[in-house]
């Protein structure tokens, strides 16, 4: 007979959808802003992606540099330090990797740029597709905005 010392417990999350995250960060009280850049940062500060426990989320410092979210597309050049927040839900942690290009939804707050990596990929892309920033540009220019049907 075997015995189990933890419950078996799944993550569940919606497919990352960068359209949906700029829906959320819109219809937000906060401040947002969308930068596509390389994203750097000491990845040895980073808790395990998956771990027994729980954990506390993380901050780091990072440098991003790249281009903002504006009028005309993203071409407004961005290049700054940001707090990066790793965050926790349960057993599993967001995950990024340094010098990697990303799409990053910052949110202001008390004066600081904030990154927020969580486990379930949803402010923070890597890699993004033409498709996906010319449906954010559409979307900040009050077309249309909708999220990907999830098939």
């Amino acid at each position: 007979m075997l015995g189990f010392a933890h419950p078996a417990l799944a993550l569940s999350c919606l497919k990352p959808d960068a359209v949906r995250s700029y829906i959320e960060a819109n219809a937000s009280e906060d401040r947002w802003g969308a930068v596509v850049g390389r994203l750097d940062f000491d990845e040895s500060r980073l808790p395990p992606a998956v771990s027994d426990g729980g954990h506390d989320d993380v901050e780091l410092r990072a440098q991003l540099v790249g281009n903002s979210l504006g009028v005309d597309g993203f071409e407004d050049p961005f290049q700054g330090h940001v707090t990066l927040r790793i965050q926790c839900f349960g057993s599993w942690c967001g995950h990024p990797d340094s010098g990697r290009q990303y799409l990053v939804f910052i949110k202001r707050e008390n004066g600081r740029h904030i990154a927020i990596s969580d486990p379930c990929e949803s402010w923070l892309f890597p890699e993004p597709r033409r498709k996906t920033l010319d449906a954010l540009q559409r979307c900040f220019r009050g077309g249309y905005c909708q999220p990907e049907d999830d098939d």
